[in-house]
Formats: C-alpha cells, sequence, structure tokens
C-alpha cells in the first residue's frame, strides 16, 4: 500500500512539475486574459527592486533556453513557465508561457516566447490587451502566424491602481478629467516587468522592432490608423511608412496619420511611452522625451471597426506585418543577397543584382509606392532621373524572401 502511495505521489508531483501543455496557443492565451481584472480594486503589485533582478534572471535564462534556472527564478515571484506545443498550425510550434500562477498576487501579465521564431526580431506588444478592445486578442492572432520571436500581454486595467505613476504624461482614461497615469498602466510606468523585459529583449536581440498595438475612439476628424515611432523624427529605417503602405494594400478605405510625417499632428502620438523613450535613446524613459529615434519601437493606435472588431480585422495587421517584417529584420541581409552597382547616394539610376529575382518596389518616405517591377531577370536598371532629392526605401523580392534597403536621391 505505501508502495503504491509513493508511485502515486511520484508521478502525480512529476507530471505537475513538466509543466507542458498543447493544443491551440490563440484559445489557450485568450483565455488567460478573459478574467483580467477591471478599472479598480488595486491587484496590480508593483514590483520591488529585488523582483525586478529575480524576473530579469527569469527572462534572461529563457533567452538562453536555460528552463531549469527560469523556472526556479520565476516560481519565486509566483511565476511558472508552460512549454507551450502549438498544434493548431502545421508544422507545430513550442512557445514559452511565462505567466503568473493559479493564485495571483502580482498581475504583472504574461510573456510569450517562441522557442524557434520565423521573425527572431520582431516583438508584438498589447500593454492594454483587454481594455484596448480585442488588442490583445489581436497580439494573439499575429503571434501565432507569424511565429514572432515574443509577445507582451499586461495583466489589469490600466486604472487598475490608485497610484499615480511618477512617469510624466496626463490621461483621461481613469476619469473625467486629466490626470496622471496610473501604476497600472504598462505604457506609463518605468517601475514594471513589463519595461524590464522590453529592455532585456532590447539588449539583448540585436535591430529587435517593437510593434505595439494600441485602439482608440476615433472622432470624425481621426484618421482609422496613427502610427508613431515614439518622435517627430524621420528615422533611417522607416517601418511606419512601410507598414501603413502594406495596410493600405489589405485595406485602401483606410485612412493615416503618421507622427513624424504629419508634423501639425498632435493626438495619440506616444511621446510619453516609456517603452518607446527607452528605446529611442532618453536617458530617463520615466521623464525625458527622446531627442533621436532608433525606429524600432512602433506604436500603433487603430480604431476599431475596422482593424479591431474581429479576426477579419486582426488579419490586415498580420498581413501587413507579415510583408513588412520577413523572416529576418536585419538590414545587413540586404547586402548579403541582393548586390547594388550603382552608387548610393544615386543620381539617375539605380543598377541591381540578384538571384531570383520576382518583383522590385521603391516606396518614398510616406510609404507610398512610386515604383513597382515584376521581373525575372537578376540583373536590374532602374530608371530615377524624374525622382525628387530625398530619401527612398528599395524593396527586392526573390523566390525565398524580401529585402528593403534606403537609398537616397541626390
Amino acid at each position: 500500500m505505501k508502495r503504491i502511495l509513493f508511485y502515486f505521489l511520484f508521478f502525480t508531483a512529476s507530471y505537475s512539475f513538466s509543466q507542458t501543455d498543447s493544443g491551440d496557443i490563440e484559445a489557450y492565451l485568450q483565455s488567460l486574459i478573459t478574467n483580467m481584472p477591471g478599472d479598480s480594486g488595486n491587484d496590480y503589485t508593483a514590483p520591488t527592486n529585488a523582483n525586478l533582478t529575480t524576473w530579469e534572471n527569469a527572462i534572461s535564462a529563457i533567452l538562453s533556453d536555460d528552463l531549469t534556472t527560469a523556472r526556479t527564478e520565476a516560481s519565486a515571484i509566483n511565476y511558472e513557465i508552460i512549454e507551450y506545443t502549438n498544434t493548431s498550425l502545421s508544422p507545430n510550434k513550442l512557445f514559452y508561457i511565462l505567466k503568473e500562477k493559479t493564485t495571483q498576487t502580482n498581475y504583472w501579465g504574461t510573456y510569450i516566447f517562441s522557442k524557434n521564431p520565423d521573425r527572431n526580431q520582431l516583438i508584438i506588444q498589447s500593454p492594454h490587451a483587454a481594455y484596448d478592445f480585442n488588442t490583445g486578442k489581436e497580439g494573439i492572432y499575429i503571434l501565432k502566424r507569424l511565429n514572432a520571436k515574443a509577445l507582451f500581454l499586461n495583466g489589469t486595467h490600466r486604472c487598475n491602481h490608485a497610484t499615480a505613476s511618477t512617469c510624466d504624461g496626463t490621461t483621461s482614461v481613469c476619469s473625467d478629467s486629466s490626470e496622471a497615469f496610473k501604476i497600472s498602466d504598462m505604457a506609463h510606468n518605468t517601475n514594471t516587468v513589463f519595461q524590464k523585459t522590453t529592455e532585456i529583449l532590447f539588449n539583448s536581440i540585436a535591430n529587435s522592432v517593437f510593434i505595439q498595438l494600441h485602439g482608440f475612439t476615433k472622432k470624425d476628424t481621426d484618421p482609422y490608423v496613427i502610427l508613431s515611432n515614439g518622435t517627430n523624427i524621420t528615422p533611417t529605417t522607416d517601418y511606419a511608412a512601410m507598414i501603413k503602405t502594406e495596410l493600405l494594400a489589405t485595406d485602401n478605405t483606410l485612412t493615416f496619420k503618421i507622427a513624424h510625417i504629419d508634423t501639425d499632428w498632435d493626438r495619440l502620438r506616444g511621446f510619453t511611452n516609456t517603452q518607446g523613450r527607452f528605446i529611442n535613446g532618453s536617458p530617463n524613459p520615466c521623464n525625458t522625451s527622446a531627442t533621436a529615434t532608433s525606429g524600432r519601437f512602433i506604436h500603433v493606435e487603430q480604431e476599431k471597426t475596422k482593424l479591431r472588431q474581429d479576426s477579419a480585422g486582426w488579419d490586415k495587421m498580420n498581413v501587413a506585418l507579415s510583408n513588412v517584417f520577413t523572416t529576418t529584420l536585419s538590414i545587413d541581409e540586404f547586402s548579403k543577397k541582393v548586390f547594388l552597382t550603382s552608387k548610393n547616394p544615386f543620381k539617375n539610376h539605380i543598377s541591381l543584382k540578384a538571384n531570383n529575382m520576382v518583383k522590385i518596389e521603391i516606396l518614398n518616405t510616406l510609404g507610398k509606392t512610386i515604383y513597382k517591377k515584376n521581373t525575372t531577370l537578376n540583373n536590374v536598371k532602374i530608371n530615377t532621373k524624374n525622382f525628387s532629392a530625398g530619401v527612398y526605401f528599395l524593396k527586392v523580392y526573390t523566390k525565398e524572401n524580401s529585402y528593403t534597403k534606403k537609398l537616397i536621391r541626390e
């Protein structure tokens, strides 16, 4: 009898410790945000410095694929790591889901990492997953289909805690009047594991790009989409302009504002977003605006009916990001696959060589395609005599992938 009891306890403990699961990751993650605490209750708990150190150890161990260490660190702060095999798409993909244990005490959110991402440098963030309607579901939808490196989901409503964030900026979301953001608002507080994880991935993954999904109630004078890199400065690689171009290709009824292009636009630009400030090099992301841009943070504000309502809208963003962020985001990949035989800056022509080319596009800084050519040639010369002086983006499609490079017309 004792031996039977021993084996029962042994197998029960082993099963509990295994922390593995499988199925449809989309359904699994959606269930985690269904019961997210609302705009009151003070459920959210601010992490201590010791908590943040433990969290950093856990994230670093996940990135090193050291689950034993990661689980030990995570358990110390009431978190666990589920090895989740998504079987709803073929081939199956394995994800590490860092989530709080069933009895929650912190409400810091859920963080998902692909073990073998197709887009290693693409990180999706939904800092208001449930209460910027469907932005969490949208992020999950995109993670599953693009197999991005990571997805961040917050843990409570942004107004859940009564304490104000010490970071600058104001909002009227939590009351009828303008006031400071709350400490439970992941996009406006540096003392969070959301911020800490952003910092770790930004510093650990070369050329990583963070797409942060938001939603807003559209006024009559608003466009459907507001894009920003967190500043009013044009970056070397303008992902915001590229996303606009690709979104228009999915739905030509969409209208846009881009903060660094439409410089007179001053609404919902994300300039006080603490993740954006950090990624753009602010020395004090809590209280100091960035004075330069890395181009690696994209703040996406979306009206509800066209992009957030349901999976038809989510797929527009999914397709757009798929076309902008191919299986690699490294700018160096261009020179490995495409050889420019003309100078950059260019004048009257652009000449290039590449194997297995199928299409070439040139975009301006507004994200508008000003040249497009289907081709099966390996050598192409493009007449640019009528191009105005300025910045352009050359996008070369091959049978295997697509590659983008910034060019300048003298």
